[in-house]
């Protein structure tokens, strides 16, 4: 009788060999059985396989396909990095600016990179010329000027540096996909745009960077924060009139409890060779259009943290060339990573 490759596979993995319950776990997974998988992928993680060790904690640690348990997620992502695992000790370097230590991040940004993953590198040298990257400058407090008191709309300029907002397209261009609203739907005559979401497993130290200074403009903690966006409006695109706060519907009513209201709206123009493409705020007549590097601060919410319907806004029609912009919507509590 002869022996199938996935019986001989099976056999490996149960003879204790992690490669082959590292592939068996993949082949698992494939097939959507992603409970014997996840039993699989952590035996081999246990047997001191870092690629196991690091796909199971990136799995825990924003709960895909797994349970959410960060910490423990954390704890095999770190296992992997000690193996010297170049992706492991990007993600870790992520993980550590979450805990505000910039220095470790820093440092396991450069181990990363010294172990031949590219992105760390770029990353680094980035970081590391002072002719593009003023460190100083990016420690002071963001000069933010109030353009309306109620509802609270500022201008941050030069929020961050060009170079930033060079590589914040670079990420976002292989990812943009149709953009859609809550709840999934895609309007295709109300939001033309497209857009390109980062996890906190496809973060990077450039992202955290922009992150923890959009936190520090407004005063709230970085784990409130929801993903990352960035957003691209091609010429005729347009985002019509709208509100980022939530509706407290029923169907929102357990979201709101869970991680609160969007708060605050921080926007970060990343380009200016276009024409059109203004945001607009109808209500207040008034219409603003950064140069790269430049942020656009509103709060969603009154003082009192009520709904602010003041804040109606727009992403104009871009007339010619295209427009990116970076996103970031700000809950009042803090928001699950994923």
């Amino acid at each position: 009788m002869v022996t199938s490759e996935a019986e001989l596979l099976q056999q490996r993995a149960e003879s204790g060999d992690p490669g082959a319950q590292m592939t068996l776990a993949i082949l698992l997974d494939n097939r959507g059985m992603h409970d014997h998988a996840l039993n699989w992928l952590r035996q081999a993680a246990q047997n001191g396989y870092a690629e196991a060790q690091y796909a199971l904690g990136a799995r825990l640690l924003v709960a895909r396909a797994a349970p959410f348990a960060p910490d423990e997620g954390a704890k095999w992502v770190s296992a992997a990095a000690n193996q010297g695992m170049p992706e492991a000790l990007s993600l870790l370097a992520v993980l550590a600016t979450m805990a505000n230590q910039w220095i470790e991040a820093t440092n396991l940004l450069r181990a990363a990179a010294s172990r031949g993953d590219e992105r760390a590198a770029q990353q680094v040298a980035l970081l590391g010329d002072s002719s593009r990257f003023d460190a100083h400058r990016w420690d002071a407090q963001p000069d933010l000027v109030w353009k309306h008191q109620a509802p609270r709309v500022g201008v941050i300029e030069n929020f961050i540096p060009q170079s930033f907002c060079t590589w914040i397209i670079q990420r976002a261009q292989p990812k943009l996909e149709a953009a859609r609203l809550k709840g999934g739907a895609q309007h295709a005559n109300y939001r033309t745009s497209s857009g390109a979401g980062f996890s906190l497993l496809e973060s990077d130290i450039i992202l955290q960077m922009v992150n923890a200074r959009a936190a520090d403009a407004i005063g709230t903690p970085l784990q409130n924060q929801e993903p990352t966006n960035v957003l691209n409006y091609k010429q005729g695109e347009e985002y019509k009139p709208h509100v980022d706060f939530i509706t407290a519907s029923g169907a929102n009513a357990s979201e709101l409890a869970a991680v609160g209201q969007r708060v605050a709206t921080v926007l970060i123009y990343l380009n200016d060779d276009y024409e059109g493409g203004e945001t607009d705020f109808p209500t207040l007549q008034w219409k603003f259009k950064g140069k790269p590097g430049d942020a656009l601060v509103f709060w969603n919410v009154s003082e009192a943290g009520e709904p602010d319907r003041r804040t109606l806004h727009a992403g104009l029609p871009v007339t010619r060339g295209e427009k990116w912009l970076y996103s970031k919507w700000i809950r009042a509590n803090p928001y699950p990573l994923i």
